[in-house]
């Protein structure tokens, strides 16, 4: 079997989704970071709406937190400008959906679980920022897996993941 010649990310992905995922989700990426490393105290009020207190002993949890925002931030501003390779972004997207799904169920869990989290009544200006922001970067990595506005390995091609068959 021979590898398959790599197809341009830059040629094939539309600049307003490079953008969002080599520049806007790095720096939210490294602002998650930062606030989970210099003011966890914050991130918790942020996330729980004020209901679950920051505690010294759950340092180590914010710690591994925002290293992995810091290897989010390093994907999305070094790797993905580094490697022009349509399939390596694809893979990177799914990965980062992966956290994202983890993301989302961790949000509706610090206010109570779903039903909690579907009261948009109670969301705070806080929440909101979190929903608007990881609804664009989510949508662009889900366009991407799918082909949609893809110039090359485009929707046709499903997520392209993997190598065709031959005939």
């Amino acid at each position: 079997m021979s590898p398959t010649a790599a197809i341009s990310a830059t040629a094939s992905v539309p600049s307003i989704y490079r953008f969002v995922l080599t520049t806007l989700e790095p720096l939210f990426a490294l602002s998650g970071a930062l606030m989970t490393l210099g003011r966890p105290d914050s991130y918790a009020a942020t996330m729980t709406r004020g209901a679950v207190p920051y505690t010294a002993d759950t340092q180590f949890l914010y710690t591994q937190l925002g290293g992995a925002w810091l290897h989010f931030a390093f994907n999305a501003a070094v790797v993905m400008r580094l490697f022009d390779d349509l399939r390596l972004w694809r893979w990177l997207c799914a990965g980062m959906l992966l956290s994202d799904v983890a993301y989302w169920h961790s949000a509706a869990q610090a206010v109570g679980g779903w039903a909690a989290w579907a009261v948009l009544a109670d969301w705070t200006s806080n929440d909101w920022v979190v929903f608007a922001t990881n609804l664009l970067t989510i949508s662009v990595r889900i366009l991407i897996l799918l082909g949609v506005g893809v110039k090359s390995g485009g929707s046709g091609d499903g997520i392209g993941l993997v190598g065709k068959a031959k005939k």
